[in-house]
């Protein structure tokens, strides 16, 4: 996953990439549900696999659809086999450690979010489409900020004495990268306080 823009939502952290992408599994919680009760639903799997096909991703054979159609979420291991299926599309994706969980692609991300919460479907999907086409001038800052941030480390991992210097720039380029996050949520609306 590229970078993490952290929203709030009715006092609810959201977490999105850069790339729109949703941190299913936060937000669930936070709602008392699991993405996995979603993704091991058959319509939400059918859902995937033409999402998929429209996008020129795998989806899963038809044949495979109508199999597990028949079979219905009673039939032993089931459900772990429709979730297998859904995360091997390219539209779902699990991380293990920090920033981890799973997350749906934007396609993906409003279908799920109104399977949580209507009002929170209509937040999400204008919040998607903002960082998805914002103010690509302060995106663009960000992605230059992160550029630098990432090439300095590189530089100081390279070099012995690239350390002692990225000892000094580090906090410093990591305060510019917030600072420009901080721009885009503001630019893109975000700021929830006001």
């Amino acid at each position: 996953m590229s970078v993490v823009i952290p929203f709030d939502y009715e006092g609810q952290p959201v977490q999105f990439n850069a790339d729109g992408w949703l941190n299913a599994t936060r937000i669930a919680s936070r709602l008392g549900k699991e993405p996995t009760a979603w993704l091991r639903q058959i319509d939400t799997l059918e859902y995937i696999s033409f999402m998929a096909e429209a996008l020129g991703l795998n989806s899963v054979p038809r044949t495979e659809l109508d199999e597990i159609k028949a079979l219905g979420t009673s039939a032993p291991g089931i459900k772990n086999r429709i979730l297998t299926l859904a995360k091997s599309t390219g539209l779902v994706k699990s991380r293990v450690g920090a920033g981890g969980g799973t997350w749906l692609h934007p396609k993906l991300a409003v279908v799920f979010a109104r399977w949580l919460d209507t009002k929170f479907a209509v937040w999400c999907d204008l919040k998607i489409d903002s960082i998805l086409h914002g103010d690509m001038s302060v995106r663009e800052q960000l992605e230059q900020a992160l550029k630098t941030l990432s090439g300095r480390k590189a530089l100081a991992s390279e070099h012995g004495k690239g350390l002692s210097a990225w000892r000094w720039d580090k906090p410093v380029l990591e305060n510019s990268v917030q600072f420009w996050i901080g721009q885009v949520q503001l630019s893109l609306g975000f700021d929830e306080a006001a």
